[in-house]
């Protein structure tokens, strides 16, 4: 891969880091810079009295320093991939020391075949498999009735809600949604807690905020009418549901018992940022080059940790994925992945017009109906800015496409590039908006994130 200043600014946890990488990225601050063409390395100048020892691999990336920030990549990794980005001929060939080799062997071995570490079979008695499949049946009985009793609860409350009319929800404080979040959380339904909680923000920041109360109060009473008739849904969709609710799947489980499906992955768009439980979350969207198939990579932080791997929009990958439903495939984890040795010209499905998102969202209700977010590629829109200085994007057919709220920056960058002329954006559909998150050009993607 051809790393450049753009790609390598993308992997940074924030923009302080960055900005301070950039300032080690001078070969005047560094005791030893080195590289074998499969890696990097060098000691960067420290406070201290020993050096930091840091180490990329440029297949991945992976990295490691020897400072003690948790949450990587951190100053010095930066500093050392931007100096190989703009003066590569300084870095001059050395066959790595043993330890860096060992690390390498290490990353190289996790790359092809990490999933093997995490599925690693451990060998049980008959009597000890049946004793376990017993207890977990007996846990799932448990929840599976405290989750009952929370949807009963929350059909009550919905039940007395619209009796009192919807236009007293913007009068009410947070302590009026947390109290029953708080329940929902006692009835293992972390989901509905959550969405409750999101539903009480979204109302304190939408001067129209009517509409999405309507819609999410509607989403909630599908959830309790699901859960209660589920006993009619198919295996495949009964899990769908319990999981939109929150039962947490491991991934070693999805690897073991799901298939891959091979392709090139074209990094279409990324959403990062802070969930109303104060989680970091990080969205990447994927279609396949091959499958046209479209995969959601969701991962959470917490605290300093940063993401176990990174991925840079406009990255092809070549990789197998494992979806998490059967039902509806999107959300995905790899299986194992690779940068493509070779960049073919990518192509990317769009949608014409609004009516044409709206069709297919409705095809994907039916096969999910607690879809959160779905997909969108629009080709052919018009940028303007309407009276309210406010960004409006119109179709084909003139029809105005509902934004979420777009951030200042996002609306001039779209509003400069696009001049008066049509543009290619993706983003997000959530039923009732579209929130843009990169666009789509002959170039390549620019993401807004």
């Amino acid at each position: 891969m051809q790393w450049t200043d753009e790609k390598i600014a993308a992997l940074a946890p924030n923009d302080s880091t960055e900005r301070r990488g950039r300032t080690l990225a001078n070969s005047s601050k560094w005791n030893l810079i080195a590289t074998n063409y499969e890696a990097i390395w060098g000691e960067c100048k420290g406070s201290g009295s020993q050096p930091y020892l840091v180490q990329i691999n440029l297949s991945g990336p992976k990295y490691k320093c020897s400072c003690p920030v948790r949450k990587p990549p951190c100053k010095h990794v930066l500093g050392l991939f931007f100096l190989f980005a703009k003066s590569s001929a300084v870095f001059k060939y050395q066959a790595p020391t043993e330890a860096i080799k060992n690390w390498l062997n290490q990353q190289s071995t996790n790359l092809t075949s990490s999933t093997s570490k995490v599925m690693a079979p451990v060998l049980k008695t008959e009597e000890a498999l049946e004793q376990a499949k017993i207890a977990k049946e007996k846990r799932w009985a448990q929840r599976m009735q405290l989750m009952a009793s929370g949807m009963d609860e929350l059909e009550l409350w919905l039940t007395d809600l619209i009796r009192q009319g919807i236009a007293n929800t913007a009068i009410q404080k947070a302590s009026f949604w947390n109290q029953v979040a708080a329940k929902m959380v006692d009835a293992k339904l972390p989901r509905i807690s959550t969405y409750l909680k999101e539903t009480h923000q979204l109302i304190q920041q939408n001067p129209n905020w009517s509409e999405i109360v309507v819609a999410r109060l509607g989403e909630l009473f599908l959830w309790a009418e699901s859960f209660k008739k589920r006993a009619l849904l198919s295996p495949d969709m009964q899990e769908e549901l319990y999981q939109s609710l929150g039962k947490i799947v491991k991934k070693a489980t999805i690897l073991e018992e799901h298939p891959s499906t091979k392709d090139l992955w074209f990094v279409l768009g990324k959403k990062e940022g802070l969930d109303i439980e104060g989680r970091s979350f990080r969205k990447i969207w994927l279609q396949g080059q091959k499958t046209k198939q479209q995969a959601l990579i969701l991962d959470y932080a917490f605290g300093s940790m940063g993401y176990e791997q990174q991925y840079i929009v406009g990255d092809l990958l070549d990789g197998a994925l494992v979806y998490y439903s059967k039902a509806y495939p999107q959300r995905a984890i790899f299986e194992s992945f690779d940068s493509a040795k070779i960049y073919e010209k990518t192509e990317i499905s769009t949608h014409k017009d609004l009516n044409s998102v709206l069709k297919n969202y409705g095809k994907a209700l039916v096969q999910n109906p607690w879809l959160f977010s779905f997909p969108v590629g629009l080709s052919k829109l018009k940028a303007f800015m309407n009276e309210k200085k406010e960004l409006q994007i119109k179709d084909v057919n003139d029809t105005i496409i509902p934004l979420s709220n777009v951030k200042e920056a996002v609306m001039w960058k779209i509003l400069a590039i696009s001049g008066g002329h049509s543009v290619s954006l993706f983003g997000e559909w959530n039923g009732l908006h579209f929130e843009p998150l990169s666009m789509l050009t002959e170039q390549g993607v620019l993401s807004f994130t």
